[in-house]
């Protein structure tokens, strides 16, 4: 249990960490002008394919709730965390977000991995991007 519960933590972790780092921002959409390595990265991660992912607009409204609540729960840990020196607090902490950030997506009727499935598919394909970006946005207006 506390392996399955780590895994996902690490995937959902991963996950935010990858869409921060493609650009995919509450609120807007911003341009940016990627220059060496990044730029690098970036064409890769366009050249790869997209899962095949079909989602109803019902099921996208599910993923960007669980997003936003994923986000939310992320920075409300990272605040906490940024205060205790105590490295077993901070696993303490770590663990509880990661398990919070599960029970988000869950409350949702998603599953863990068909959201970071979603997520992954959100970086290479544009069309999918979009229509969430376009949900997220309004959720933060």
């Amino acid at each position: 249990m506390l392996k399955k519960f780590c895994l996902s933590f690490a995937v959902l972790t991963a996950v935010f960490v990858i869409i921060l780092g493609m650009g995919l921002k509450a609120g807007a959409q911003q341009e940016y002008q990627p220059n060496g390595q990044h730029q690098e990265y970036q064409q890769e991660m366009m050249q790869q394919q997209a899962p095949e992912i079909e989602l109803s607009e019902q099921e996208l409204d599910k993923v960007a709730e669980a997003y936003k609540a994923v986000t939310d729960v992320r920075e409300q840990f990272q605040e906490e965390l940024g205060q205790v020196t105590d490295p077993e607090r901070a696993q303490e902490l770590q663990e509880q977000a990661g398990q919070e950030m599960v029970e988000a997506v869950e409350e949702q009727g998603l599953e863990v991995q068909t959201y970071n499935q979603v997520m992954e598919a959100a970086q290479v394909d544009e069309e999918l991007r979009n229509r969430l970006l376009d949900r997220l946005e309004g959720m933060y207006q």
